[in-house]
């Protein structure tokens, strides 16, 4: 309990919400996460991943120095990055400073989308993805960016909204990395994603749900109180997910259990980093402990559907 007062006194007074707004509670500190051992912490880092990860321990002996290792390899989940034609059209949703777009058109595993789409809620997000994707060689490649919410709402989004039911674009691949569990809703989320595929086109995020029955005990709930990981809503189960998705009229939909290669090593990284984070971290390992699971779901549009 005070481990979680701690977090939100640092959180409100020690820059932990850098330059963010007051609902969203993302800034640039993952800045400083994503710097590695010896960096110039006033150079900008090689990379700006703002995720939990996908935590594998590569190198163990080999990656000693007096001792002490050195550090976690954390590398992509490219099942969450299936092969697609050249040509296909792809919105990556909540991509945060553009990491996740710089991969989407960079890496080899990958092949480069034609259409590339991108959305964030957060307005400095989106102008560092917009800075940073200049120094992106993608001729084949049309690139959209847009601020606002991942739902479309009729009142509020802009008429340019990727999941706006009445525009004429649509997609082969839709992606969420790490942030669906935040949308109010998920399910609204998903359903509107799938009326914006193309029939045979996939949908694919890495997500937070829960094991079994959601914890209710009074500190998982003080916990989902002071970080407000998730809406109620959408603190639903595996199984609950997997149904959802299929409810809607996605097929071959799979909902893989990875949180032993994300919590364990995410925690491991964080609490060496300082008090805060060090808190933080049990925290979030209690939460896993208490039955939150990150999981990868898919699912596709049928190729007869209309």
């Amino acid at each position: 309990m005070i481990g979680v007062f701690l977090w939100r006194y640092y959180h409100r007074h020690h820059g932990i919400r850098k330059k963010a707004s007051h609902n969203d509670p993302y800034g640039l500190f993952h800045l400083s996460l994503n710097r590695r051992s010896g960096e110039d912490e006033n150079e900008t880092p090689k990379t700006e991943w703002l995720n939990m990860g996908y935590w594998k321990l590569i190198q163990t002996a080999q990656c000693k120095e007096g001792g002490k290792i050195l550090g976690m390899t954390m590398r992509p989940n490219l099942n969450l990055f299936p092969p697609v034609l050249i040509s296909a059209a792809t919105v990556d949703v909540g991509h945060g400073t553009g990491e996740s777009l710089i991969l989407l058109l960079t890496h080899t595993s990958v092949p480069r989308p034609g259409y590339l789409s991108g959305i964030t809620s957060i307005p400095m997000h989106h102008q560092r993805s917009l800075e940073r994707l200049k120094s992106i060689v993608a001729a084949d490649t049309k690139i959209t960016l847009h601020v606002g919410d991942a739902v479309y709402h009729q009142d509020v989004s802009a008429a340019n909204h990727p999941l706006d039911p009445s525009s004429s674009v649509t997609f082969d691949n839709i992606l969420a990395l790490d942030c669906a569990y935040h949308f109010q809703s998920r399910e609204t989320f998903l359903r509107q994603s799938f009326h914006q595929l193309d029939p045979g086109g996939r949908i694919s995020l890495a997500d937070i749900c829960f094991a079994n029955t959601p914890p209710m005990n009074w500190k998982a709930r003080l916990v989902r109180r002071f970080l407000k990981l998730m809406p109620k809503e959408n603190a639903i189960t595996i199984s609950e997910y997997a149904n959802c998705l299929e409810r809607i009229g996605y097929v071959d939909v799979k909902v893989e259990d990875i949180s032993e290669e994300v919590f364990p090593g995410f925690v491991g990284f964080l609490k060496p980093r300082g008090l805060v984070w060090w808190i933080f971290g049990s925290i979030l390992y209690s939460y896993y402990a208490a039955g939150a699971r990150f999981v990868i779901a898919s699912g596709y549009r049928s190729k007869e559907s209309k």
